[in-house]
Parts: structure tokens; C-alpha cells; sequence
């Protein structure tokens, strides 16, 4: 188990999985179920920025490029580093804290759960 996760047995024998926020996202993300927890959310991402995920792209290059904006720009729009913005999209769906990705999907105009 990683870090800070824990394991929990119900009465009926199910074994339940406990693990920080942050790390929950990040699985969710890798999965392909927190971009699009429900029908309501799939109806505002192009189809362009949703091949481009299927295809391997992270979440954050795919709107960025979307939305035709340079990572410096971005940077300069967001108050998120350059660099910031270069680890996320390496990184893929999930990455950097919370505030970061607050702060970029303000500058994207979607919803932080999209990064």
C-alpha cells in the first residue's frame, strides 16, 4: 500500500481502501473517471480535447492547446509557473497541488476537476 493509505475490513468481509484526497484524484485522473464523473460534465469537453486525452495527452496540455494559449502565456494568465505548467503536463491528469490547478482552470475557463 502507499503511503497514507489504509485498509479497512467491513463487517461483511469487503475490504475498504482509505487514502488522502490528493492521492484519490490522482488514480481517478489516471483512470480516465475524474475527468467525466457524469454524463452532465462529458457535455463540455470538445471532442477535440477528449481525443487528445484518450490519446495520451495530459488534461492540462489538451485544453491549453484547446484553447490556444502557450504555456508562458498561461503562466502569465494563471499565476502558475512556467515551469509549474511544464511539470503538470508531464506529469499528466491529477499532477501539481490544488491550488495550481484552481488557478489554471480560472485561466482556462474549466471546471478544476478538468486538469
Amino acid at each position: 500500500m502507499g503511503r497514507g493509505v489504509q485498509q479497512i475490513v467491513s463487517p461483511q468481509g469487503d475490504v475498504l481502501v482509505v487514502m488522502p484526497l490528493a492521492h484519490f484524484e490522482r488514480l481517478s485522473a489516471a483512470a480516465g473517471t475524474f475527468m467525466f464523473p457524469d454524463a452532465r460534465d462529458a457535455d463540455i469537453v470538445p471532442p477535440e480535447v477528449r481525443v487528445a486525452i484518450e490519446g495520451g495527452e495530459s488534461p492540462l496540455a489538451a485544453w491549453r492547446r484547446y484553447r490556444e494559449i502557450s504555456q508562458s502565456a498561461l503562466a502569465r494568465e494563471s499565476g502558475v509557473s512556467r515551469f509549474t505548467i511544464m511539470r503538470i503536463e508531464a506529469a499528466g491528469a491529477g499532477a501539481g497541488n490544488r491550488q495550481s490547478r484552481k488557478l489554471l482552470a480560472a485561466a482556462l475557463d474549466i471546471p478544476a476537476s478538468a486538469i
